[in-house]
Protein backbone atom coordinates (compact mmCIF):
# COMPACT_ATOMS: atom_id res chain seq x y z
CA UNK A 1 0.00 0.00 0.00
CA UNK A 2 1.49 3.22 -1.04
CA UNK A 3 1.48 6.26 1.65
CA UNK A 4 -1.05 7.94 -0.61
CA UNK A 5 -3.34 4.89 -0.56
CA UNK A 6 -2.82 4.99 3.53
CA UNK A 7 -3.79 8.25 4.12
CA UNK A 8 -6.78 8.15 1.63
CA UNK A 9 -8.23 4.80 3.74
CA UNK A 10 -7.36 6.76 7.15
CA UNK A 11 -9.41 9.85 5.86
CA UNK A 12 -11.91 7.74 4.90
CA UNK A 13 -12.57 6.13 8.41
CA UNK A 14 -10.73 2.90 8.08
CA UNK A 15 -9.60 2.05 11.31
CA UNK A 16 -7.10 -0.32 10.56
CA UNK A 17 -5.56 2.38 8.22
CA UNK A 18 -5.47 4.41 11.35
CA UNK A 19 -3.31 1.87 13.07
CA UNK A 20 -1.29 1.35 10.29
CA UNK A 21 -0.35 5.29 10.11
CA UNK A 22 0.12 5.52 13.78
CA UNK A 23 2.73 2.43 13.48
CA UNK A 24 4.41 3.81 10.52
CA UNK A 25 4.76 7.09 12.30
CA UNK A 26 5.73 5.52 15.55
CA UNK A 27 8.66 3.57 13.71
CA UNK A 28 9.66 6.20 11.96
CA UNK A 29 9.51 4.31 8.56
CA UNK A 30 10.18 5.23 5.04
CA UNK A 31 7.67 7.47 4.40
CA UNK A 32 6.34 8.74 7.34
CA UNK A 33 7.33 12.58 6.72
CA UNK A 34 5.18 12.11 3.68
CA UNK A 35 2.37 10.94 5.49
CA UNK A 36 2.35 13.39 8.24
CA UNK A 37 2.87 16.12 5.91
CA UNK A 38 -0.46 14.58 4.23
CA UNK A 39 -2.29 14.56 7.64
CA UNK A 40 -2.02 18.56 8.19
CA UNK A 41 -4.39 20.02 5.92
CA UNK A 42 -7.12 17.84 7.58
CA UNK A 43 -6.53 18.55 11.09
CA UNK A 44 -7.32 20.86 13.46
CA UNK A 45 -10.70 20.18 14.60
CA UNK A 46 -10.11 18.03 17.77
CA UNK A 47 -9.72 19.02 21.49
CA UNK A 48 -6.61 17.27 22.83
CA UNK A 49 -6.91 16.51 26.36
CA UNK A 50 -3.90 15.72 28.12
CA UNK A 51 -3.57 13.56 31.64
CA UNK A 52 -0.37 13.46 33.81
CA UNK A 53 1.04 13.05 37.30
CA UNK A 54 2.77 10.91 39.43
CA UNK A 55 3.06 6.71 39.20
CA UNK A 56 0.47 5.44 41.00
CA UNK A 57 -2.39 8.48 40.90
CA UNK A 58 -4.49 6.54 38.85
CA UNK A 59 -4.59 8.23 35.98
CA UNK A 60 -5.29 5.40 33.77
CA UNK A 61 -8.81 4.40 35.40
CA UNK A 62 -9.40 8.38 34.84
CA UNK A 63 -8.34 8.00 31.31
CA UNK A 64 -11.41 5.28 31.07
CA UNK A 65 -14.36 7.63 32.80
CA UNK A 66 -13.40 10.49 31.06
CA UNK A 67 -13.48 8.60 27.80
CA UNK A 68 -16.82 6.85 28.82
CA UNK A 69 -17.99 10.54 29.60
CA UNK A 70 -17.53 11.74 26.54
CA UNK A 71 -18.99 8.77 24.58
CA UNK A 72 -22.14 9.40 26.52
CA UNK A 73 -22.41 12.95 25.11
CA UNK A 74 -22.05 11.38 22.04
CA UNK A 75 -19.00 12.35 20.90
CA UNK A 76 -15.83 9.92 19.52
CA UNK A 77 -12.26 9.44 21.69
CA UNK A 78 -8.96 8.79 20.21
CA UNK A 79 -6.78 7.90 23.06
CA UNK A 80 -3.02 7.20 23.03
CA UNK A 81 -1.49 6.02 26.58
CA UNK A 82 2.28 6.51 26.69
CA UNK A 83 4.09 3.57 28.43
CA UNK A 84 7.08 3.22 30.10
CA UNK A 85 9.55 1.38 27.71
CA UNK A 86 10.89 -3.08 28.24
CA UNK A 87 14.27 -2.21 28.67
CA UNK A 88 14.86 -5.46 26.93
CA UNK A 89 12.75 -5.34 23.74
CA UNK A 90 11.92 -1.43 23.76
CA UNK A 91 8.24 -1.96 23.42
CA UNK A 92 5.45 -0.70 25.68
CA UNK A 93 5.17 -2.33 28.97
CA UNK A 94 1.10 -2.21 29.22
CA UNK A 95 0.43 -2.94 32.67
CA UNK A 96 -2.04 -0.31 32.87
CA UNK A 97 -4.23 -1.17 29.80
CA UNK A 98 -6.58 -3.45 32.47
CA UNK A 99 -7.71 -0.35 34.03
CA UNK A 100 -9.62 0.97 30.81
CA UNK A 101 -12.30 -1.63 30.45
CA UNK A 102 -15.66 0.75 30.10
CA UNK A 103 -14.93 1.33 26.69
CA UNK A 104 -14.12 -1.86 24.79
CA UNK A 105 -16.01 -2.89 22.20
CA UNK A 106 -17.18 0.50 21.16
CA UNK A 107 -15.56 1.09 17.77
CA UNK A 108 -15.78 4.64 18.34
CA UNK A 109 -13.23 4.85 21.19
CA UNK A 110 -9.82 3.88 19.48
CA UNK A 111 -6.42 3.31 21.82
CA UNK A 112 -3.29 3.21 21.25
CA UNK A 113 -0.49 2.10 23.70
CA UNK A 114 2.88 3.88 22.58
CA UNK A 115 6.27 3.08 24.26
CA UNK A 116 8.43 6.29 25.56
CA UNK A 117 11.29 4.74 23.95
CA UNK A 118 13.50 6.65 26.13
CA UNK A 119 12.05 9.69 25.87
CA UNK A 120 12.28 11.80 29.48
CA UNK A 121 9.65 13.95 28.86
CA UNK A 122 6.51 12.18 29.70
CA UNK A 123 5.61 11.72 26.30
CA UNK A 124 6.34 9.92 23.14
CA UNK A 125 8.70 11.58 20.11
CA UNK A 126 5.91 10.23 17.96
CA UNK A 127 2.85 11.51 20.22
CA UNK A 128 2.17 15.03 18.36
CA UNK A 129 2.21 12.94 15.15
CA UNK A 130 0.03 10.34 16.01
CA UNK A 131 -2.70 12.94 17.51
CA UNK A 132 -2.61 14.43 14.13
CA UNK A 133 -3.37 10.77 12.40
CA UNK A 134 -6.49 11.01 15.28
CA UNK A 135 -7.62 14.39 14.67
CA UNK A 136 -7.38 13.65 11.04
CA UNK A 137 -9.29 10.48 11.73
CA UNK A 138 -12.06 12.60 12.86
CA UNK A 139 -12.02 12.22 16.18
CA UNK A 140 -13.73 14.59 18.24
CA UNK A 141 -11.53 14.46 21.17
CA UNK A 142 -8.29 13.08 22.00
CA UNK A 143 -6.91 12.26 25.50
CA UNK A 144 -3.16 11.47 25.82
CA UNK A 145 -1.90 9.63 29.09
CA UNK A 146 1.50 10.35 29.86
CA UNK A 147 4.01 8.37 31.31
CA UNK A 148 4.36 8.24 35.16
CA UNK A 149 5.38 11.60 35.37
CA UNK A 150 7.60 13.95 37.73
CA UNK A 151 9.44 17.22 37.90
CA UNK A 152 10.84 17.57 34.61
CA UNK A 153 8.28 15.46 32.52
CA UNK A 154 6.34 18.59 31.07
CA UNK A 155 6.84 17.87 27.17
CA UNK A 156 2.68 17.17 27.21
CA UNK A 157 2.10 21.14 27.00
CA UNK A 158 3.23 20.97 23.45
CA UNK A 159 0.67 18.49 22.45
CA UNK A 160 -2.43 18.96 24.99
CA UNK A 161 -4.68 21.73 23.97
CA UNK A 162 -6.14 20.82 27.81
CA UNK A 163 -3.63 19.77 30.72
CA UNK A 164 -5.11 18.00 33.76
CA UNK A 165 -2.55 17.07 36.47
CA UNK A 166 -3.33 14.43 38.62
CA UNK A 167 -2.72 13.33 42.35
CA UNK A 168 -3.24 11.60 45.02
CA UNK A 169 -4.03 12.48 49.24
CA UNK A 170 -0.69 12.43 50.98
CA UNK A 171 0.92 14.59 48.10
CA UNK A 172 1.88 17.47 50.90
CA UNK A 173 5.49 16.99 50.51
CA UNK A 174 5.18 15.82 46.44
CA UNK A 175 3.44 19.16 45.99
CA UNK A 176 5.94 21.17 47.16
CA UNK A 177 8.68 18.94 45.03
CA UNK A 178 7.00 19.48 41.43
CA UNK A 179 6.23 22.60 42.37
CA UNK A 180 9.00 24.27 39.90
CA UNK A 181 7.95 21.76 37.19
CA UNK A 182 5.13 19.93 36.38
CA UNK A 183 2.20 21.83 38.59
CA UNK A 184 2.78 24.96 36.22
CA UNK A 185 1.58 23.33 33.22
CA UNK A 186 -1.08 22.11 34.82
CA UNK A 187 -4.78 24.41 33.30
CA UNK A 188 -7.16 21.53 35.53
CA UNK A 189 -5.82 19.68 38.70
CA UNK A 190 -7.75 16.18 39.49
CA UNK A 191 -7.49 14.96 43.54
CA UNK A 192 -8.08 11.20 43.29
CA UNK A 193 -8.99 9.07 45.56
CA UNK A 194 -10.13 11.43 47.57
CA UNK A 195 -12.02 9.21 50.18
CA UNK A 196 -8.54 8.23 51.89
CA UNK A 197 -6.99 10.44 54.60
CA UNK A 198 -4.64 13.55 53.38
CA UNK A 199 -6.91 15.02 50.47
CA UNK A 200 -8.19 17.98 52.01
CA UNK A 201 -5.13 19.08 52.81
CA UNK A 202 -3.26 18.03 49.22
CA UNK A 203 -6.37 20.91 47.95
CA UNK A 204 -5.07 23.30 50.77
CA UNK A 205 -1.22 22.99 49.24
CA UNK A 206 -2.19 23.47 45.93
CA UNK A 207 -4.30 26.33 46.72
CA UNK A 208 -1.42 28.43 48.19
CA UNK A 209 0.46 27.20 45.00
CA UNK A 210 -2.36 28.67 42.60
Amino acid sequence: MTDDDLLARLLDGDHRALARAITTIENRAPGHRDLVSGLYDHTGNAEVIGITGSPGAGKSTLVDKVAKTYRDRGLTVGIIGIDPSSPFTGGAVLGDRIRMASNIGDMDVFFRSMSARGSLGGVSIATADAVKALDAFGKDRIIVETVGAGQNEVDIIKTADTVTVLLQPGSGDDVQMLKAGILEIADVFVVNKADLDGANRTVQELSLIH
